[in-house]
């Protein structure tokens, strides 16, 4: 099962533009602590295979409306965690953010966490 899992994000670069061959026209490149790297594009709608979990470079597509949600989590929180994954058959697909390590429904967070 590829996985990116709470990887805190340690630097992020806005890119808004215009393109006729790309389906997107604004993306949020990722620098994770552990040195990875992730491309997240916001297309009018995001395609069912919207993870690609790689050696160290991940893509992920999320709906355009969510643009300014996740660029604004990113300019006010820190720390920010990015998680992704795609397991199973049929695939289970999922990418998000959080501002904290522990999950939820884990209960309070831990001192360790």
């Amino acid at each position: 099962m590829p996985f990116v899992w709470n990887k805190e994000v340690s630097n992020y670069k806005v890119d808004i533009f215009e393109s006729s061959t790309l389906a997107h026209d604004r993306s949020i490149r990722l620098d994770l602590e552990d040195g990875d790297s992730v491309s997240v594009s916001f297309p009018t709608s995001a395609a069912g295979d919207f993870v690609t979990i790689g050696a160290s470079f991940h893509q992920v597509q999320m709906d355009r409306h969510k643009f300014d949600e996740v660029y604004h989590l990113l300019q006010t929180e820190n720390p920010v965690y990015f998680t992704a994954y795609e397991a199973g058959s049929p695939a289970v697909r999922f990418a998000g953010f959080s501002t904290s390590k522990e999950s939820v429904g884990e209960g309070l967070v831990d001192s360790d966490a």
